[in-house]
C-alpha cells in the first residue's frame, strides 16, 4: 500500500475532522487491500492483516477488550466494532 496522505489546513482539529479522517484511512485500507464491505466479520488472520498486526498483538489487545464473536468456538471480528473500538483510544 502507498502511503497515506491527509493535509489539514487549520491548527485545531475537531472531532468531525477526525472522523472524516478516520474514514479516510479505512476506505484506503480497503481499496489498498481490495476488502469488499460485504465481508464485515472476519478471521483471526484476516483480522490481523486488516489491522496490519500481528497475532500476538491481536492478541494482547483481546486482553485489553477487543470486542470478539464467538459462534460454535468459532472466533470472528466484526470489522465495525473494531474501528469503533480503536476510535475510543485515538
Amino acid at each position: 500500500m502507498k502511503g497515506l496522505s491527509i493535509t489539514m489546513n487549520d491548527d485545531i482539529i475537531t472531532k468531525q475532522d477526525l472522523h472524516d479522517i478516520k474514514s479516510s484511512i479505512v476506505d484506503q485500507l480497503l481499496s489498498a487491500y481490495n476488502i469488499k464491505l460485504e465481508n464485515r466479520y472476519l478471521a483471526k488472520k484476516d483480522t490481523c492483516k486488516y489491522l496490519k498486526i500481528s497475532n500476538n498483538t491481536l492478541d494482547k489487545w483481546l486482553l485489553q477488550g477487543l470486542p470478539v464473536l464467538r459462534i460454535n468456538g468459532i472466533m470472528r471480528f466484526d470489522r465495525i466494532a473494531i474501528d469503533k473500538w480503536l476510535s475510543e483510544r485515538v
